[in-house]
């Protein structure tokens, strides 16, 4: 006979904060009744109360979603992070699905490959970031959207057909 084991898993960035057992599950019952209730340890993982060695040692692309959730909340260690591991250059493209889904992420990639490079994707991010900071600035001085065009054309090397699509796109 094999034993079950179960495991929760907690996609927050956030320290967990929920019971982990059964016992701390009953708030308000009465201690006569819970002497013979059965109690079950929650097996817990959560990013937040794991260290990265303790990550390292998942051998699937769940090791990069986990390290990214526990960053998520602080930009300049994931960026570090992301920039020092060799592993996010090749993730799953499932595993960057789930990153964007639970840290709401907006990592682009194209949808060719089953293979996301991860740190290309967030320089992109990065970089429209910038570029829509620009456009965003251009607009608070009233200056034209030629100028702005010229601006992203020169210091991102952007094409005059991808700068229009950037202005299309972000100059509200």
């Amino acid at each position: 006979m094999l034993p079950v084991v179960t495991l929760v898993i907690y996609y927050g960035a956030d320290e967990w904060d929920g019971p982990l057992s059964l016992r701390e599950m009953y708030s308000d019952c009465d201690e006569r009744i819970l002497q013979y209730a059965a109690d079950y340890h929650i097996n817990l993982i959560a990013p937040a109360h794991m260290s990265d060695d303790e990550i390292d040692e998942f051998h699937t692309n769940f090791r990069e979603v986990m390290k990214y959730i526990k960053y998520s909340k602080d930009k300049m260690k994931l960026g570090k992070m992301i920039d020092c591991d060799e592993r996010f250059k090749n993730v799953e493209r499932q595993a960057a699905d789930v990153i964007n889904a639970v840290t709401g992420t907006k990592i682009k990639y194209s949808g060719k490959g089953e293979k996301v490079n991860m740190c290309l994707a967030i320089q992109e991010m990065r970089e429209e970031s910038a570029i829509i900071g620009a456009i965003r600035a251009y607009q608070r001085m009233s200056l034209s959207q030629e100028n702005a065009k010229q601006y992203i054309m020169e210091e991102y090397q952007k094409s005059e057909e991808e700068a229009e699509a950037l202005l299309k796109e972000y100059w509200k």
